[in-house]
């Protein structure tokens, strides 16, 4: 595996344009997982229901630590967490999931038609298999739901979502209350960014990032993942409220990296600070949440400072109710 070239990365709130010559994928052949995801290295497609979905753990909780879920955001699989390969300088490892399973049950996974970031052109994933696309956070919570349960992983879950993947963490919690022990938004998506982005604006953005699919690329093939953003926010703002569990959020302060030029009606400067001003929606959430400003990083801020982000995990375990 090679560390990602920057112009080769996905942000997962705003669709870089990967610059790769193929990017084909198959469906995973992995078969049916028994219950195993509760101890010991765990690294392989889960069943549920006749597909195969990648999971993998690692590592132990130690007493009165609760397991972590790392919620990977838009088009990206388990490795934009990272590896040790994939941390960018001046940030030092270990990368977040290497470091939370000192004390932790650390698991993450593939959603379908993510992309494998550490791979030589970034290619689809080929470890969980091709489902119809486009679907909406309702369909990738009741998926993570039921991978969970299939591999028999420990709850309750502290769940750290990166991009689109707070947006999933948030209905996750929503949905399933009990299952939850605290939640960590790391520069998450907010279900109020249309609200806040202004009808024309909020178009500009998600027709000309979000959903952008640069010809030749991975984001081209119809299996690559696509997510109804306009649905998936109603789904989160209509839904249950947010449970009374701690949290904390992260927010970068660096613009995207992206090799999209910027359309006429929205220039970098308002995508930034539109996009980080509808992180006050995750702040309000809960009383005493702390925000961090991670001064310097753009988007991934697991890849530049993956110490905030095993931080911020730990606090919210701290403060969580014992399990």
């Amino acid at each position: 595996m090679r560390a990602p070239r920057r112009w080769a990365a996905v942000v997962g709130a705003v669709v870089v344009a990967v610059a790769v010559l193929s990017g084909c994928s198959g469906p995973a052949s992995a078969a049916p997982a028994p219950p195993s995801g509760g101890s010991g290295d765990f690294a392989r497609g889960v069943d549920i229901g006749g597909r195969s979905v990648y999971l993998e753990c690692h590592g132990a909780n130690a007493p009165g630590r609760h397991t972590v879920v790392l919620i990977p955001g838009y088009h990206d699989s388990a490795d934009s967490w990272g590896i040790d390969e994939i941390i960018q300088p001046p940030a030092v490892g270990p990368a977040v999931p290497v470091a939370l399973a000192r004390d932790h049950r650390v698991c993450t996974y593939d959603r379908p038609g993510t992309l494998r970031v550490t791979l030589e052109g970034a290619p689809l994933t080929e470890r969980s298999t091709p489902v119809p696309q486009p679907r909406t956070a309702a369909d990738v919570v009741a998926e993570l739901h039921a991978v969970l349960g299939a591999a028999g992983v420990p709850g309750p879950y502290v769940l750290t979502g990166h991009s689109m993947g707070g947006l999933f963490a948030r209905l996750y919690a929503q949905t399933h209350p009990d299952q939850v022990a605290g939640v960590v938004f790391v520069d998450a998506f907010s279900p109020t960014v249309p609200d806040v982005f202004g009808p024309a604006k909020w178009a500009i953005y998600r027709d000309s990032y979000l959903n952008a699919v640069p010809p030749g690329t991975p984001l081209a093939d119809p299996a690559s993942e696509r997510i109804d953003v306009d649905a998936s926010a109603a789904q989160v703002r209509t839904g249950p409220p947010f449970p009374p569990v701690p949290i904390a959020v992260l927010t970068k302060t660096e613009p995207f990296q992206t090799t999209l030029p910027p359309p006429p009606g929205l220039t970098v400067e308002e995508l930034n600070g539109l996009y980080e001003d509808a992180q006050s929606d995750y702040v309000a959430l809960r009383p005493g949440t702390p925000q961090t400003i991670a001064n310097g990083d753009a988007h991934y801020i697991q890849w530049q400072s993956p110490d905030l982000v095993v931080g911020a995990t730990n606090l919210v375990d701290g403060r969580a109710a014992r399990p």
